[in-house]
């Protein structure tokens, strides 16, 4: 087992199954060269033909998500994605909470830092559109980030700790067991996610969403702030975002981003973050 001492007891888990399946084998391959022709066809031709939304594109691609998750996707490739989509708000409501900028929930559904990301059917993706909300966190964060007040408020953060992912639903799990074939991996599964995006979203959207990983490298610093006093925290941060790994496509044009990475360093890095702040060292609640 090839197990990395940086990322989570959970990640390194599924990622270790992951490369025995079958899908991941003889699938993936196949995908990820398709992937590569499908891009360098469409993407001149939504440049010149389809620059800005339609009004549709949501909603198909959710659609076509949605229908994948319940019938396609392994539980194992689904429950890290519900994950993820719950996580990753909770992290950016936790680096505003010591700001002006912190906010009450909103209880809006799958929308804004502040909203209720439970999820609890296939029709929750297509009615709330998740996809492209989520996407839109990561530019939200930085609209309402202060440095400043991060900084002044420290102490806050090293005594205090993220939501629990508990309070939201995910009931779509049980849907998924009930209807799903469970054919495709958490590989597989993301790829699909880039490849629907790449097909129907337009040009201004497939590109906003293929570099909406900047929020990554403003969570490193803030971790490194508040955990600056743990040497073992420390040195686990070091082994994400480096230059020639995640960081390199923050700036990626159409044509060089690789959907694998989104796996393997996006959602792998809000796994360990979260369970750092959660359950390491003095940046838990004293009661």
């Amino acid at each position: 087992m090839q197990s990395f001492p940086y990322i989570t007891d959970y990640v390194n888990g599924l990622f270790d199954k992951e490369k025995e399946r079958f899908d991941y084998k003889f699938i993936r391959p196949i995908f990820t060269i398709s992937f590569f022709f499908l891009r360098i066809v469409l993407v001149p031709l939504k440049f010149i033909f389809h620059r800005s939304a339609w009004g549709f594109e949501k909603r198909i691609i959710d659609s076509v998500l949605a229908f994948g998750i319940k019938h396609f996707a392994s539980r194992e490739a689904l429950e890290l994605l519900i994950r993820h989509v719950q996580i990753e708000p909770l992290l950016y409501r936790y680096l505003l909470s010591g700001t002006p900028e912190r906010r009450a929930g909103t209880g809006e559904m799958l929308k804004g830092i502040d909203g209720d990301f439970s999820v609890n059917s296939v029709q929750d993706i297509v009615a709330h559109g998740l996809t492209i909300c989520h996407d839109d966190l990561s530019y939200e964060i930085f609209e309402r980030f202060d440095k400043r007040a991060f900084l002044d408020h420290l102490d806050f953060y090293r005594n205090s700790r993220p939501e629990d992912i508990a309070q939201f639903g995910n009931k779509v799990l049980e849907e998924n067991r009930k209807h799903s074939w469970q054919i495709f991996g958490a590989t597989n599964v993301v790829v699909i996610v880039v490849i629907t995006i790449t097909l129907f979203a337009d040009f201004h959207t497939s590109i906003r969403a293929l570099n909406s990983f900047d929020s990554d490298s403003l969570l490193l610093w803030c971790l490194k702030h508040i955990r600056a006093e743990d040497r073992q925290a420390m040195i686990d941060l070091d082994f994400y975002l480096q230059t020639d790994t995640n960081r390199s496509h923050y700036t990626n044009d159409a044509f060089r981003s690789d959907p694998n990475q989104y796996l393997y360093y996006h959602i792998a890095f809000d796994e360990f973050a979260y369970e750092l702040l959660r359950k390491n060292g003095p940046a838990l609640q004293r009661g």
